[in-house]
């Protein structure tokens, strides 16, 4: 997450912050690193108008499990 804009330019969300000027770079947390590249973060979804929406994000996980060797 360090390499996120939010954290390379923390200026546009906390101008004045006393931490501004620092830069994170690559291998600096590399274990949050690694979860970061290695994590999926699907939506959550509450409303009864959202099922469909839930419905394509299933059948999709379901397809490119099927078709994993072929993606890589």
């Amino acid at each position: 997450m360090n390499q996120l804009p939010l954290y390379q330019h923390p200026t546009m969300l906390f101008p004045g912050h006393p931490h501004s000027h620092r830069r994170y770079e690559r291998g600096d947390f590399p274990v949050a690193e690694h979860a970061h590249a290695h994590t999926i973060k699907l939506p959550v979804w509450h409303r009864e108008q959202d099922l469909e929406v839930a419905e394509q994000y299933v059948r999709a996980a379901i397809k490119i499990s099927d078709h994993h060797k072929e993606l890589q």
